[in-house]
């Protein structure tokens, strides 16, 4: 494994067994190998999260797509408090102009150390989100996997030294990893997850069904000969073009869905993925402070480049008649080709949702006031300007 940035490529991450004996992973929840020389005779699911590809290479996104609304939202969560935070050191340190006693001397030191803490916090966050979506090409010509880490650094992995398991390896659910070890054959020396998670219970995860599904579709693209390969393009509805173009509002609204949902169907197939019941009524404040996250998130985020020595060695054939982004795959067609009105329609829609949904957050944040002795009237305040009365 090579940091290409000559950093310490694990700081800051979660693969907190880098360094360790690899005896240790077997002591993570559901731990299982998994062979990259046998086929798994499973369907492909590709899980949306195919960006580019082609017969050199293919790139995946992340795996913190899944949760990207919800960073952006727990940031402004931080946020928030260290602006109460340093509102409130401010009405102390008049108080100590007035009235200077040692008390209010420790508590504006408190506060001082807590403001400093959530803006740490803060700022941590928010760099996680740093970047569009954190790429991970797999390349079928040199046998390379780049791995753009949430540090902002590229990993590059020789896929013939790799060995891949999948675990419970977070509350969020299973994933699998992929990791190296030293030359003793025993110290793991680098890990990158792919981007697909499993929100199954422990026994479900054992037997891993989706886990090898995924796994098998990046394990057959690099292993597989050229009619696995077509097999593999076959197994792809949709394309995710964020290296080019940012996602859509409607794509945002179908990856936060998908997202809060836990659905573990196959998400190239949205109206199996994507079955609602009137149980999701109870996520829906979720799915909207998601929704508006991944938006926010999306739109002010910068697109990632790898160096131009990773791109000379991606070099694609004009003539590939496997590249996806030029010849759109089935699930992009019908995006595309969807009549105005339609696009209307759902512009509206989620327009008319976003609305309701600030009523209902409203309503929420009132009702919890009233209970401490307060009456906010966020609701009342949010009629009122929907309601055009302040135009007469």
């Amino acid at each position: 494994m090579i940091d290409t940035e000559g950093r310490k490529p694990y700081s800051k991450l979660g693969y907190h067994e880098v360094g360790k004996q690899v005896s240790n992973l077997k002591k993570i929840s559901d731990f299982k190998w998994l062979d990259k020389q046998q086929g798994y005779d499973v369907p492909l699911y590709s899980q949306r999260t195919v960006v580019q590809f082609n017969s050199t290479y293919m790139e995946l996104i992340g795996r913190q797509d899944r949760i990207r609304g919800d960073i952006t939202t727990w940031g402004f969560f931080f946020f928030s408090l260290i602006v109460y935070a340093l509102y409130v050191m401010g009405v102390l340190y008049l108080a100590v102009l007035v009235n200077s006693t040692p008390l209010s001397m420790v508590v504006i030191f408190f506060h001082y150390h807590t403001s400093s803490y959530f803006n740490s916090c803060t700022a941590s966050t928010l760099n996680r989100t740093i970047y569009l979506y954190l790429p991970i090409r797999f390349n079928r010509k040199t046998r390379k996997v780049y791995v753009r880490q949430a540090n902002r650094k590229v990993d590059i992995f020789d896929w013939d030294e790799l060995k891949f398991y999948m675990a419970t390896t977070y509350k969020d659910g299973g994933d699998i990893r992929g990791i190296t070890l030293a030359d003793d054959g025993m110290t793991i020396t680098g890990m990158f997850s792919l981007p697909f998670v499993s929100d199954l219970t422990a026994k479900e995860i054992l037997g891993g069904t989706q886990l090898k599904q995924h796994f098998e579709f990046v394990r057959r693209y690099m292993e597989g000969d050229d009619k696995q390969l077509k097999e593999v393009k076959n197994a792809i509805r949709y394309i995710h073009p964020v290296y080019k173009k940012r996602e859509t509002p409607l794509v945002s609204f179908q990856r936060a869905t998908l997202a809060a949902l836990d659905s573990d169907e196959n998400m190239e197939y949205p109206k199996e993925a994507l079955r609602l019941h009137w149980t999701h009524l109870a996520v829906i404040i979720q799915l909207w402070l998601r929704y508006l996250g991944r938006l926010l998130s999306i739109n002010t985020s910068i697109t990632p480049k790898f160096s131009p020595e990773i791109e000379a060695e991606s070099q694609i054939d004009p003539n590939d008649p496997h590249d996806l982004n030029k010849h759109l795959p089935e699930g992009n067609i019908e995006e595309a080709n969807q009549p105005i009105w339609k696009k209307l329609v759902v512009s509206i829609a989620l327009i008319v949702f976003g609305i309701i949904m600030l009523f209902a957050f409203a309503l929420f944040v009132d009702i919890i006031g009233s209970i401490r002795g307060h009456h906010p009237d966020f609701f009342g305040r949010l009629w009122y300007l929907f309601s055009f009365k302040w135009l007469f």
